[in-house]
């Protein structure tokens, strides 16, 4: 007995990245800024002549400033209430 599997069009890898990136929202972009920001701070703590714990201030602060953005100048608004 032979088993078919569900088969699925293939796809083309970028069209998918793309299709992924255009689905981004503004809340997504902020997520993401968080870890980079830590991300940068690292490696220019660990390159350039800074120190960690300045870079690590530095990247905590644009972290705050950014939940602060998404948390209470531009909250999420509920599609329904609209």
């Amino acid at each position: 007995m032979q088993e078919n599997g569900i088969s699925r069009p293939r796809r083309d890898p970028f069209e998918t990245l793309v299709d992924v990136l255009a689905a981004v929202d503004r809340d997504d972009l902020l997520l993401g800024i968080v870890p980079i920001a830590f991300a940068v701070a690292l490696v220019a703590a660990s390159t350039l002549s800074v120190s960690l714990p300045g870079a690590m201030g530095i990247a905590a602060t644009i972290g705050v400033l950014v939940v602060i953005d998404a948390c209470y100048r531009n909250p999420p608004i509920d599609q329904g209430s609209t």
